[in-house]
This record gives C-alpha cells, structure tokens and sequence, in this order.
C-alpha cells in the first residue's frame, strides 16, 4: 500500500482486516448526508439500518468487482478513512473513497487520486468513478482533472486520462 508524506503529516494506508468492520461502518454512516438519513427512526434504529447498507453494498462491490483492493487509510495510527479500488486491464476504477468528516478538505482526497493518476499513467489506463449527483467531493474531481462523461442513475460517470490516451 502507499503512503503519502506532507509537510505536516504522513498518510499510510494497509489492507482491510475483519477487526476494521466496525470502523468502516461508521465510517460509512458519517459518509450520509442529512437528505440520506432516516426521519423517524431512533437511533439504534437508524444505525442498524445503516450498518445493513453498509453490508449490502460491500457485497454488490465484491460480487461486481471480486478482485478490488479495499484499504484502510491512516493518520498517525489513527483510521481516518478507506479506499475501494479495482485495477482492471483498461483502467483503475475507484469504487469508494471515504474519510472522516474532520479529515475532508485538507488534501488528503487529492493526494490519493494524484496517486491513483500516477498509477494510471504508468498502467497507461484512465482511472473512472461514479460519483452521486449530490455529492460535493465533484469539485475535487474537477480540480484533479477528472472530465464529466454523464449520468449514470443517480451518479455521474468521471473519468481522468493519461495525457498518452487523449
């Protein structure tokens, strides 16, 4: 797995083990925006469907990309995040990237693409995503040069080329 130095920190990533569920969970869960939640349920309620969705989406992610690398991102021996990635002949697909709320909009996002684009141009393959309609991470994309190529149900299709493949 990479890791990625700045100045001030340095950002380690190490594969998914079963001890990360719980972790992952709720990371998932900070990943829902108010529009996603339940209204009307309590609580427990909410977070057991919640964790349910969880669980579901894993299992279609593994079932439609069997061989993706899913990784937990740490800062400082703190879990702050994760990456689901599928690296297939004719490009890298990221699947899900996900960190704490108090970790988004510090660099970490774009320093894990560059790398993911780096990791591009040498497999000479354009990394893709699908990324919700109402997700605010599209700014993100757009600065790191990913290109619109148009919706997908209820996501947009994205997709950065190597200078080599435009």
């Amino acid at each position: 797995m990479a890791t990625r130095t700045t100045p001030s920190r340095t950002i380690e990533m190490r594969p998914v083990e079963q001890a990360d569920q719980r972790f992952l969970e709720q990371l998932y869960a900070s990943t829902r925006s108010t529009d996603q939640r339940m209204d009307g349920c309590d609580a427990r309620t909410e977070a057991l469907l919640v964790a349910l969705q969880y669980r579901a989406r894993q299992a279609q992610l593994r079932a439609v990309y069997p061989y993706g690398d899913i990784a937990v991102i740490f800062e400082r021996d703190r879990p702050i995040g994760s990456l689901y990635v599928n690296y297939g002949a004719d490009e890298i697909r990221i699947l899900d990237i996900s960190l704490l709320p108090e970790y988004r909009n510090r660099g970490i996002g774009q320093g894990l693409l560059r790398s993911l684009q780096a990791q591009g141009v040498r497999m000479r393959v354009p990394v893709r995503l699908d990324l919700l309609l109402s997700s605010p991470a599209y700014r993100l994309f757009q600065r790191c040069g990913f290109v619109l190529r148009g919706p997908n149900g209820l996501h947009n299709s994205l997709e950065w080329s190597p200078p080599l493949l435009t």
